[in-house]
């Protein structure tokens, strides 16, 4: 089970009641919490305090709370409200800048979630390529190596490396489109 499963199965009476589940939810929710945070606030200082004072009090308050929303969606309410304050706190924007400068609470949490997922969808199809083929994409895509550089380092032709990151593409493509083709189709029966 990967985190976003994880963090998306925990419910508050988990979290109430079991400390290991509270701190499963931590460690699969505080890296995107504080990268949501720094897109609001741009101080990473600011963004990691704003996550952390979050998380302890939610600890502290963890037996009273009593809410519909699953634990990930109003982590993310949470820290938003927490940004926008902090904001406003610190005169870096003005109350009546608040509502035009900031994407809508709902609306911002959604996109992030999304966009989560979509990163640990497009990590699993990667770990999923062919061992070589993998490694090819690494270098050239993500460590943005060039291709005379990986096929070098890697004892292979360049039209190897070039042959390589075209079949990663091909691969992520085909996997990515299936998986959106799967949601529509789920999405048309749902409706």
């Amino acid at each position: 089970m990967n985190q976003l499963d994880q963090s998306e199965n925990h419910s508050w009476e988990q979290l109430q009641r079991d400390p290991a589940a509270f701190e499963r939810f931590f460690k699969s929710t505080a890296a995107g919490l504080c990268t949501y945070a720094f897109r609001i606030v741009k101080d990473k200082q600011a963004a990691e305090d704003i996550v952390q004072d979050f998380f302890s009090r939610l600890w502290q308050k963890r037996s009273q709370i009593s809410m519909q929303a699953p634990p990930r969606r109003y982590a993310y309410r949470a820290v938003h409200n927490a940004c926008l304050n902090y904001l406003r706190d610190n005169h870096l924007i003005s109350n009546d800048a608040l509502p035009e400068n900031m994407p809508a609470e709902e609306d911002a949490i959604e996109r992030e979630l999304q966009l989560q997922y979509r990163v640990q969808q497009l990590e699993r199809v990667i770990a999923g390529l062919p061992q070589q083929c993998r490694i090819v994409f690494e270098k050239v895509c993500l460590e943005q190596k060039k291709y005379k550089v990986v096929a070098e380092e890697l004892g292979i032709s360049v039209f190897t490396v070039r042959n390589q990151v075209a079949k990663a593409y091909d691969i992520l493509r085909n996997n990515i489109l299936w998986e959106l083709i799967c949601l529509l189709v789920l999405d048309l029966l749902a409706g």
